[in-house]
C-alpha cells in the first residue's frame, strides 16, 4: 500500500490544505503487554549508543523536549480536527507507520534499540494474519496503536456514510479486542478523506484525523513543499513494507535511512500523543 493524494475542492486544516475528494478476530491482549505499553517509556538517551553504531551506523537520538502542559492541538470528539503537523518551535518531528502488511522481527528489535516513539495506525486486513506481532511491538513500551479502518479503503470519500461509519467503528472494536487500546486519532487510507469521513470520524468516537508532511521511500524522503526539509513539528509518514516494496529491501533498512536524515538534520523524535 502507498500513500496517494486526490484532486477536488480543498480545504484548510491544521498545518496544512488538502484534498478530501479524491483518491489505504483473535484472543484479548494478555494483560502483561497493556500494563507495559502504559508503562513509561525509556528515554532515547538510554540507548545503547555502542549498539546502534555498530547495528545501524547511527547514534542516539537526543531526548525531546518535555510536552508543554497544554497541548498545542486540542481534540475533541464532537469536531475532529484535521491536522499535518503540530504548531512547535523545537527541533521535533513525529514517526508514524501505516497500514502493516510487513512484519519484520528485526524491525521489532530496532524499535527496542532505539527506545523513540512510534505511532502506528493498523489496517484490520493488513494485520490479521499475524495480530501477535504488532502486540510484541505495543509490548516494547513505545508504541501507541490508532486506527487506519477494517479494509483499508483508498476511496474512503467515494463510500456512503454508513460505509465509513462501519470502516472506523469496526476497527475500533477491533483494535481494542486485540489489545485493549482505544484510538483516538483516525489516518484515512491515502489520505484520502470529505466531510463524511470527518462526521464517520466523530461517530466512532475518535477526535481526529492524522496526515503528514513527509513520506519515508526507500531511502529518501517525499516533502510537501520545494524546501525539502523537515521543520519543527512535521508528522512523517512510513508504511509497514519488505522487500517486495522495497525492491528487495527490508523495513530496518528504510527506518535506518529515515532515522539518518531526522539526525542529519539536527531534530528528534517525540510522542505525538503528547501534543494532541
Amino acid at each position: 500500500m502507498t500513500a496517494c493524494g486526490g484532486g477536488g475542492e480543498t480545504v484548510s486544516v491544521v498545518g496544512a490544505t488538502v484534498s478530501p475528494d479524491g483518491g489505504s478476530a483473535g484472543p484479548t491482549a494478555p494483560a502483561s503487554a497493556r500494563a507495559s505499553a502504559s508503562a513509561s517509556t525509556v528515554t532515547p538517551a538510554e540507548a545503547d549508543a555502542e549498539l546502534l553504531k555498530k547495528r545501524y551506523g547511527l547514534k542516539p537520538f537526543a531526548p525531546a523536549p518535555p510536552p508543554p502542559a497544554v497541548k498545542p492541538i486540542t481534540l475533541k470528539a464532537s469536531d475532529p480536527t484535521v491536522f499535518s503537523d503540530v504548531p512547535m518551535k523545537d527541533k521535533v518531528v513525529f514517526v508514524t507507520i501505516d497500514d502493516g502488511i510487513e512484519k519484520d522481527p528485526k524491525f521489532i528489535q530496532m524499535v527496542k534499540d532505539f527506545k523513540i516513539p512510534l505511532t502506528i495506525s493498523l489496517a484490520d486486513v493488513l494485520i490479521r494474519d499475524d495480530y501477535a506481532y504488532f502486540e510484541k511491538l505495543y509490548e516494547t513500551g513505545h508504541v501507541s496503536i490508532q486506527n487506519h479502518t477494517v479494509t483499508h479503503p483508498l476511496d474512503m470519500p467515494a463510500l456512503g456514510a454508513a460505509q465509513q461509519l462501519d470502516e472506523i467503528s469496526g476497527q475500533q472494536v477491533k483494535l481494542h479486542k486485540e489489545y485493549g487500546v482505544k484510538p483516538y486519532i483516525f489516518r484515512p487510507p491515502g489520505g484520502n478523506y470529505n466531510s463524511t469521513t470527518v462526521s464517520a470520524t466523530r461517530g466512532a468516537g475518535l477526535k481526529g484525523l492524522m496526515l503528514w508532511r513527509e513520506t519515508m521511500q526507500i531511502t529518501d524522503m517525499e516533502y510537501q513543499t520545494s524546501a525539502h526539509k523537515l521543520n519543527p513539528g512535521d508528522i512523517i509518514l512510513c508504511h509497514f513494507r519488505g522487500p517486495a516494496q522495497l525492491h528487495g529491501e527490508t523495513m530496518v533498512h528504510m527506518m535506518t535511512h529515515l532515522y539518518k536524515h531526522i539526525q542529519k538534520q539536527g531534530f528528534t523524535v517525540a510522542d505525538i500523543t503528547k501534543y494532541v
